[in-house]
């Protein structure tokens, strides 16, 4: 189960982060000026993070597999399409569609994990499948970007859209047909609404989500701008930029991996705020040093290293806090995130755009991973043995 997931999570992230190193071949395509380029990331993050809370109480009262097969074959179309367009209005069009396709798969994806996974062993399993989102960048967007070199930039959507179909058909085989708990005794309304009542009144809930947020504005705050960073600052062509993205995102694997499994053993906050430290670092020098190739891409390999050793077990310690409803949490959970990728790459748009330095970007992702670390320690309430064997008994 884990590997066919891990191998959806890779398609879902290959698509959403695989238009930045691509900005600048399809800004010349489009006409479209490079600094609102990030709008089409924008389109994408702001549809799914809209959605993402309205498929969470549907996959508790359908199930995931439904949920998650329906948005493959949806996400698989709309990426097609992607590719046949040359007009800037359609292209956002598309990208808005594919992200209301990833609302729908990725929040039952993290669920069936939460309901397969214990949770002394969730940290490794949340870290392979969120290894698998980001280790897109490893594989998929460094060849995207070479098919946009030897090809055009259509070729990469299309070829993502086919071997999707190919994934759909195979999870449709392999994941298991789930009977859900509140599939017969509650309508899909009122499911939503007593979910929802009870995460807008429980405090872990609510500032967890906001953790995932501002964790995810400290990533694409800078990232959704990375192509523009290194054609503007080194003169990369897109084969170059698709090469060192290659190695941040193996970093990032090995982050999302190793502080997966240490965050089972030394505890989950502790792995995020050894996380959040040295990305904020990390950031503001590769954000500042654009005149020096080689410390720029030093402090961009630590960067993505430790954004993907805190994210896993971000991702695992909101997983259990309220196991009955985890469907719905973890939809909000993804909503949260590409509600962070919406405001971080909407505000790096306008700073650039206003003439701003690179650098201001390195301070706001800085601000948002900092802000993380107080949230979690002193207003999220982690799940312990403790708290399990109290509630059993």
């Amino acid at each position: 189960m884990l590997c066919i997931l891990a191998v959806i999570a890779f398609f879902i992230g290959l698509d959403g982060l695989i238009v930045s190193p691509l900005l600048p071949v399809i800004s010349q395509t489009t006409g479209m000026p490079a600094e609102k380029g990030g709008l089409l990331i924008t389109a994408y993050a702001l549809c799914y993070g809209i959605a993402a809370p309205f498929f969470g109480p549907l996959s508790d009262k359908v199930g995931r597999k439904h949920l998650i097969v329906i948005g493959l074959i949806i996400f698989s179309i709309t990426t097609f399409c992607t590719g046949l367009m040359n007009r800037f209005e359609i292209l956002l069009l598309f990208r808005g569609l594919t992200g209301l396709s990833g609302a729908m798969i990725m929040p039952s994806v993290f669920a069936l994990v939460g309901d397969k996974v214990p949770y002394e062993s969730r940290g490794k399993a949340m870290g392979m499948i969120m290894g698998a989102m980001i280790g897109s960048t490893v594989l998929g967007v460094p060849i995207g970007a070479f098919l946009s070199e030897v090809g055009n930039w259509q070729w990469t959507f299309y070829i993502i859209g086919l071997l999707t179909l190919l994934v759909t058909i195979i999870a449709s085989q392999l994941l298991e047909k789930e009977v859900p708990k509140n599939q017969l005794s509650v309508s899909a309304q009122k499911a939503m609404m007593k979910s929802y009542k009870v995460i807008f009144t429980n405090f872990s809930i609510f500032f967890a989500l906001s953790a995932t947020l501002l964790w995810t504005v400290g990533l694409h705050g800078m990232f959704s701008y990375i192509g523009v960073y290194y054609e503007r600052n080194f003169g990369f062509t897109v084969g170059q930029i698709g090469i060192v993205i290659f190695f941040a995102g193996l970093g990032s694997v090995i982050g999302n991996i190793v502080g997966g499994k240490l965050a089972d053993k030394i505890g989950k906050k502790i792995v995020v705020s050894i996380a959040g430290v040295i990305a904020s670092v990390s950031v503001i020098t590769f954000s500042l040093y654009i005149d020096n190739i080689k410390i720029a891409i030093m402090a961009h390999m630590v960067w993505s290293l430790f954004i993907g050793f805190g994210q896993a077990s971000l991702t695992a310690l909101i997983s259990e806090l309220s196991p009955a409803i985890r469907g719905t949490i973890m939809a909000l959970n993804s909503s949260a995130m590409y509600i962070g990728m919406t405001i971080a790459s909407s505000v790096s748009s306008f700073t650039l755009s206003k003439g701003f330095p690179f650098v201001t970007l390195g301070i706001i992702c800085a601000i948002a991973s900092l802000l993380v670390l107080p949230m979690i320690y002193f207003l999220v309430r982690e799940k312990t043995m403790s708290n399990k064997k109290e509630r059993i008994m």
